[in-house]
């Protein structure tokens, strides 16, 4: 090729792309279209197993772990069970409750229903003492656990925290995670297949003027580059309008949600900040890769000449 075809390269490469999807039209609108709903559905899938994880530590780092003990406890053997947590790496803080105190924060939690309780006193309290336990990593809380079980018999009646509720939103989060990567994968291949389409006409329209290129001299990139970039741009569209949609549809859930009850434990969602920014790399190297994968191999077989 001679250098001034090299030099406009870029421009013919260009101005080749606009032609193309204007000639098009509907088929790039359906490619685009593809993207759209491909990635909004990975959106949903995305955001999810992100407000799962955030929910899931945010819980985490609020539990606390009581341990319960026995009705007639000493106070040597409050003082032991103190000081072996209190000694402990693990534990941020221990905080003692008495009875009186535990009796006093469940009746406040029944609001209007709290005169049920009113028969109950100091000498026949149902609600045990016990020491409220803050660790400092929320990984430490099964064996602070055991640690407070060493105890048992010696002052220590039980231990209890929510593990079964953070094994429950762990595994959730696992399974959105499993679920995302299978979905991703369904739908790429969905979107390939009408990119792979949209171009493949595109390629069979100027197939003769394929072959006079390749005849005259012009390499396979110079004749594959206008296709590719076609559906990197329709990719790319796509992925825009797709982000601009979930990005508006999840300010909406954030005012919706707040202020409710709808959360656990006075969990929060993510941050729009948190999300929209892996978000909308993801989505741009998603739409750019498919629309460039698909192109890639509608035009293939119309360059062996």
């Amino acid at each position: 090729m001679k250098f001034s075809s090299i030099k406009t390269m870029p421009r013919n490469v260009v101005r080749d792309t606009v032609k193309s999807i204007e000639r098009n039209n509907l088929m790039s609108a359906a490619s685009i279209l593809s993207v759209i709903a491909a990635l909004m559905i990975l959106g949903i899938f995305l955001i999810l197993s992100i407000n799962v994880e955030e929910v899931t530590k945010d819980v985490e780092s609020k539990l606390e772990l009581k341990v319960f003990l026995q009705q007639d406890f000493t106070e040597a053997q409050k003082l032991t069970v103190e000081q072996g947590l209190e000694n402990s790496d693990m534990i941020e803080s221990v905080t003692f409750e008495s009875a009186e105190e535990a009796l006093d924060k469940f009746s406040s939690s029944l609001d209007e229903y709290s005169s049920l309780l009113s028969g109950y006193n100091s000498e026949n309290n149902p609600m045990p003492a016990s020491f409220i336990i803050r660790v400092n990593d929320p990984s430490d809380l099964e064996a602070v656990q055991d640690l407070a079980m060493n105890y048992k018999g010696q002052g220590v009646e039980y231990v209890r925290y929510g593990q079964e509720y953070v094994q429950a939103l762990v595994s959730f989060n696992n399974f959105t995670n499993t679920l995302s990567i299978v979905v991703l994968v369904v739908l790429s291949v969905i979107s390939i297949f009408i990119i792979y389409n949209t171009i493949k006409l595109t390629v069979f329209a100027r197939r003769r003027e394929i072959g006079i290129m390749k005849y005259v001299g012009a390499t396979n990139n110079y004749i594959r580059a206008p296709f590719i970039l076609e559906g990197t741009f329709l990719g790319l569209i796509g992925a825009i309008v797709a982000f601009l949609i979930i990005r508006i549809t999840y300010y909406y859930i954030l005012g919706f949600v707040g202020g409710s009850s709808f959360l656990p434990v006075d969990a929060s969602l993510a941050s729009p900040e948190a999300v929209m920014g892996k978000l909308l790399f993801f989505f741009l190297i998603y739409g750019g890769f498919i629309g460039a994968v698909g192109s890639v191999f509608a035009i293939r077989k119309f360059l062996d000449v």
